[in-house]
């Protein structure tokens, strides 16, 4: 008796997984009835993915062995797929193996390469096809405004909540303003305690229900009585910032060599030296920053020292013009490239934060000469003016501040479907 329930328990259940019910079941003779069941085609069998992960120091086929996938031939795969490196492949991606029950492996595998791209590789008669599935991600706007009290990080996460944009997109978003304005503005020093900021920026939605920021269409500081427009305007395919004069946003020199950064020291005439233990000038500005930073040359020129300098360690100086130079000290290493007489372009990677020389941690020593004295960048130093925009091109620019500034001024944060 036992087993015919056992028997009947069983049936029960494949009645179930084949879809036909318990009523169905019990006319089909599952649970009593008619003992003759009709004929029942299953179009495909049941498809179940497992989720893996790409390990620190594996390879993809290694993961692929761990996974019951073989023959992979990934130079077929890589000419499947343009510029695809499985090499390249960064730890910590998830793989989907998608494995249809009673078969001994996967039949198809999938991997987010990008934000826009996903990876398909479906096992066929001669190997493993490869293609790539575009995901498509709906464009909104996100208009923010906030008051800075400690910091643009703390009045950005005040003003744009998790349900707008992720925190590690709310930063991504202020390094975008701060990209903005980097010309003109100092974000480590220049932002004071009731400081206000307008942004309007694109946030993208995608169809799986991802957000993530995308980039800066137009912001306002207010900073001390000043008040700083951006506004972004197509040239040749790219957007360049603009202020409300319609000058350009960019100066013949950055503002600050780090974009991560925080000050650590002051240009001072008189200062305690830690190791020499004395009073002596310090006759820059001392940037904070972890080790391996990549330092930036604030504006284009010749490369005129780089190398060992005494107290300075390792140390790049570059002349921008007959009377202005820079120098980048305390490095861990020199920058591809930098050598004596070499040309750098401004943004340029000069150096990386170290604590050579007489440096008792880690951190940029910059300094900025004028006719040959240190002056003082946070003062005395004009980054110069932003071009202008051609004539021909202000009906165009005018039409479009129009447009942003109307999005710019709602104090509250909203979302809008971009036309």
């Amino acid at each position: 008796m036992l087993a015919g329930r056992k028997r009947t328990i069983v049936a029960a259940v494949l009645a179930l997984l084949l879809g036909v019910g318990a009523a169905g079941a019990r006319r089909a003779g599952y649970l009593g009835g008619l003992k003759t069941a009709p004929a029942v085609v299953v179009a495909s069998a049941p498809v179940f993915e497992i989720r893996d992960t790409l390990r620190a120091s594996e390879t993809v086929s290694q993961l692929f062995e761990r996974r019951g996938v073989n023959g992979v031939d990934w130079a077929a795969v890589a000419r499947a797929v343009k510029n695809f490196r499985a090499d390249r492949l960064r730890s910590g991606l998830i793989f989907a193996f998608r494995q249809r029950h009673g078969e001994p492996a996967p039949h198809a595998v999938a991997v987010r390469t990008s934000h826009d791209t996903r990876l398909w590789m479906r096992r066929a008669a001669e190997g493993w096809a490869a293609s790539l599935e575009r995901i498509p991600w709906r464009v909104e706007w996100v208009a923010a405004s906030g008051t800075i009290r400690s910091s643009l990080y703390d009045a950005m996460d005040e003003a744009v909540g998790d349900d707008v944009l992720p925190r590690e997109e709310r930063v991504q978003l202020v390094w975008g303003l701060s990209e903005v304005y980097d010309w003109v503005v100092d974000f480590s020093r220049d932002l004071q305690d009731g400081d206000r900021f307008r942004v309007v920026a694109e946030r993208l939605v995608s169809i799986e229900g991802e957000v993530r920021y995308g980039r800066v269409l137009a912001a306002r500081l207010d900073l001390s009585g000043r008040r700083l427009y951006a506004f972004g305007f197509d040239q040749r395919g790219r957007t360049e910032f603009y202020d409300a004069e319609g000058r350009s946003m960019k100066r013949d020199f950055l503002r600050t060599p780090l974009e991560f950064k925080r000050i650590a020291s002051g240009f001072s005439r008189s200062r305690f030296h830690p190791i020499l233990r004395s009073r002596r000038p310090h006759l820059g500005i001392d940037f904070g920053a972890a080790y391996g930073a990549p330092v930036r040359s604030v504006g284009g020129g010749t490369v005129t020292a780089a190398g060992r300098m005494g107290s300075y360690g390792n140390m790049v100086e570059i002349r921008h013009n007959p009377r202005t130079t820079t120098r980048y000290a305390h490095l861990s290493r020199l920058g591809p490239g930098i050598s004596l007489g070499a040309r750098v372009a401004q943004g340029a990677t000069v150096g990386y934060v170290g604590a050579s020389g007489l440096a008792t941690s880690p951190h940029l020593h910059y300094e900025l000469r004028i006719g040959g004295n240190a002056v003082n960048p946070r003062r005395r130093f004009a980054t110069g003016s932003g071009a202008p925009l051609p004539g021909a091109q202000r009906p165009a620019f005018e039409q479009e501040k129009a447009r942003l500034r109307a999005l710019l001024e709602p104090e509250t944060t909203e979302l809008r479907q971009a036309t």
